[in-house]
């Protein structure tokens, strides 16, 4: 019987699957640290979709390193998440829509669950079990173990035909992803850069779907499943690329000198004027809303837009840009109509991602927490 002694490779193909699989797992506790501030909870929806992810390269590598060998129970441990990611997926995207969450939505991880307990028969099987199962997928050439099994894992021949069913599944969840699209075309996106991220994921979505085809079209048993790993690593990489890039940590901390720019005063009026425009549309309640995307939309460079709010206004963007928030904020709080809203809701709409940031930049501008302000405002205000 050969073991990891016998059989073990770590190449740079098995280096990249590690990686993967420490940014999975690293992504998932990130997302769950990120406490959801409101429906419609695609922080969890996003830890749970990338835990997936994570779990299905860590059984490719330990079969394509061979480590299998030490950790026979964990042979097709991952299997049952093929019924989880079309599921996760639409609801992601649903979510990323600005659709809420509903206790409905459950149902669609009903495949998921049945197929989990379904499976419990192949997890109860004694090791020679697994054993043959993974070298009849990975080594088919090598001899399997004589066995006698008390119970037949597979009665309904469900496990015989997992990838037809998988594909079958991510197919139905795919169109419910276009359908959902289609009658939210021509809508004005509830959140423009989160709509971004959904149609990336739906894009991610029908390349998976194809490659699971050609995969399963052109390799027996589990032998093409490093492409599909690879694939997935890929995603995990492009999320973590896409947050980083995002995050302002990456906007400049030290103003530039102006001594040599090329801008006139006629030039910073008018771009001062373009400003007043893009408040009036309310950019700052986007929370990707940073000096190069407003420079973009204002169709100048970023260097000309910092120079006018330094020499014009007299604060960086930064300060410009926390008070629109706040003042927005300020109105929102102080709206009799409006104290149904939680103080997460009012941080969202006005641009911030989390609580304790919105509190932290009210408070500092304010000298009072956003409840405080919201009770001295409003009469009778909790």
């Amino acid at each position: 019987m050969p073991t990891a002694d016998t059989f073990f490779r770590f190449d740079w193909y098995a280096a990249l699957l590690l990686a993967g699989i420490a940014q999975g797992f690293f992504l998932t506790l990130l997302f769950l640290a990120k406490r959801p501030h409101r429906q419609p909870y695609h922080h969890l929806l996003l830890a749970a979709l990338v835990f997936s992810f994570a779990c299905m390269v860590l059984e490719v590598f330990l079969c394509y390193s061979g480590l299998m060998f030490r950790v026979l129970p964990l042979v097709d441990f991952s299997e049952p998440l093929n019924f989880a990611v079309g599921p996760l997926t639409y609801l992601l995207f649903r979510s990323l829509n600005g659709n809420n969450w509903t206790r409905k939505q459950w149902l669609h991880l009903a495949p998921f669950g049945v197929y989990l307990l379904y499976h419990v028969l192949f997890y109860l099987q004694p090791e020679t079990v697994k054993y043959n199962a993974y070298i009849g997928a990975y080594f088919p050439d090598m001899e399997h173990m004589p066995v006698t099994v008390d119970f037949y894992w597979d009665p309904l021949h469900w496990t015989a035909y997992v990838n037809e069913l998988t594909m079958l599944h991510i197919l139905a969840y795919i169109l419910l992803c276009f359908v959902l699209l289609k009658r939210q075309s021509g809508a004005t996106p509830s959140n423009p850069y989160f709509y971004s991220w959904a149609r990336l994921l739906l894009y991610f979505f029908v390349a998976t779907l194809a490659l699971i085809f050609f995969v399963k079209m052109s390799y027996e048993e589990d032998l093409g499943d490093h492409l599909l790993a690879s694939f997935l690593v890929l995603q995990l990489f492009f999320i973590s690329f896409r947050i980083l890039t995002a995050s302002t940590f990456f906007q400049p901390v030290v103003q530039v000198k102006y001594e040599k720019s090329a801008l006139s005063e006629e030039s910073k009026q008018d771009l001062l004027q373009k400003l007043k425009i893009a408040e009036q549309e309310k950019f700052y309640t986007q929370p990707s809303a940073s000096l190069p995307a407003l420079a973009r939309q204002l169709h100048t460079s970023p260097h000309y837009l910092s120079q006018s709010l330094n020499e014009c206004l007299g604060k960086s963007f930064f300060e410009y840009l926390a008070e629109l928030r706040i003042q927005e904020a300020k109105q929102i709080l102080a709206d009799p109509g409006q104290q149904h809203l939680k103080i997460e809701e009012v941080a969202e709409q006005t641009g911030y991602l989390s609580k304790s940031a919105f509190s932290a930049a009210f408070k500092k501008m304010t000298g009072q927490t956003p409840g405080q302000y919201r009770k001295n405002s409003v009469p009778g205000a909790v």
